[in-house]
């Protein structure tokens, strides 16, 4: 593999002393975007390139070149096991005096690189990059149209007109079904959420049916159609609300896994079902995340948190995804909820 940093001269890794006389050896956590099955080698070179300047960056200034080149050589090296025959997403790494490991994850992060003395798989795993990524539901009085929003864009991906039965009246309870039944299968783990807008009285009646469940949005009435500028203002009004939008969805996905009985919370009962490889989706308040990463730096001040970072680590490798929520979001639920989705009916009611 060729050398990322050819300007700087490594240490021969094979005989690398991990002690420094000037500085402890730092730790180092990196998240990557990381998607060989879709992006060329180059893209990924220069992206693990990046990477390694941003942790050269950050030693600059507290440890001596012999240190630096010590942590660069590891790093180089870490990179050179990773798998290019992969489908995930991203990549998180994680470097200290003891262990060098590579955990492959299933969703997108940011990248950024830690240096300290103690790096937590939680600060590099929970660095998800969610960009904004939902549907946009427009009905008129006897048609809908399904647009996705992704990449900054949105793009029609369903769309049905309703025939006028013999009254000359339209068959909503029809219209409202078959939309419903194309929006499970597109987004059938409801990882999207849903946002509504049309003619009032076609909207209300939408609202009002079993179809309209805690991830759907009503954004706007409006009686005339929706002209491509109209929808693309409205999707760029979500799109800088992102947050906020985001906060509501995980609350209902959050009401949806309650009534489903797929919700677990607090710190036991997780970790109970962590270890019987529960899969889904795992959320920690921010406040939590504080306790377990302080825990690991002063005598086990949190007895669960080596255990807990041991299940999460495992959890990620089986392909789930984790989130950091605010501080206090999760604060009824002992500040740790799985949304499970295994062995359990998580998702809404199937439409028949």
């Amino acid at each position: 593999m060729q050398t990322l940093l050819p300007e700087y001269k490594f240490a021969n890794t094979a005989k690398v002393n991990i002690t420094n006389a000037g500085n402890s050896i730092p730790s180092v956590g990196l998240t990557i975007p990381f998607q060989p099955c879709t992006e060329d080698a180059i893209t990924i070179q220069m992206r693990l390139r990046s990477a390694a300047i941003a942790v050269q960056a950050r030693m600059k200034d507290s440890y001596d070149e012999a240190c630096i080149n010590n942590v660069l050589a590891r790093v180089e090296k870490l990179f050179s096991t990773l798998n290019y025959n992969s489908y995930c997403k991203s990549i998180s790494l994680i470097l200290t005096t003891a262990e060098e490991k590579v955990i492959y994850l299933n969703y997108p992060v940011k990248p950024v690189a830690y240096v300290s003395e103690h790096v937590s798989l939680l600060h590099v795993a929970a660095n998800t990059d969610r960009q904004p990524e939902f549907y946009f539901l427009f009905f008129r009085e006897s048609n809908a149209t399904l647009y996705e929003y992704h990449h900054n864009r949105l793009h029609r991906v369903y769309i049905k007109s309703q025939p006028l039965c013999l009254d000359g009246k339209v068959d909503d309870a029809g219209l409202f079904k078959q939309v419903a039944q194309t929006i499970h299968l597109l987004n059938r783990k409801e990882e999207k959420p849903v946002f509504v807008a049309g003619s009032p009285n076609v909207v209300e009646s939408f609202s009002n049916t079993s179809y309209f469940t805690n991830i759907f949005f009503t954004l706007l009435y409006e009686v005339a159609p929706f002209c491509e500028s109209v929808r693309n203002a409205l999707a760029k009004e979500v799109s800088n609300r992102w947050e906020y939008w985001q906060a509501k969805f995980v609350a209902g996905r959050i009401a949806i896994a309650q009534k489903a009985g797929c919700l677990i919370s607090n710190v036991e009962a997780v970790l109970k079902a962590l270890s019987h490889s529960a899969d889904g989706w795992l959320l920690l308040d921010k406040n939590l995340k504080r306790q377990l990463y302080k825990s690991g730096r002063v005598n086990a001040l949190f007895y669960k948190s080596d255990e807990m970072k041991n299940q999460i680590e495992r959890f990620l490798k089986r392909g789930n995804s984790i989130g950091i929520t605010e501080a206090g979001f999760l604060k009824n639920f002992g500040g740790i909820i799985l949304l499970q989705s295994n062995n359990c009916s998580f998702y809404s009611t199937t439409i028949i």
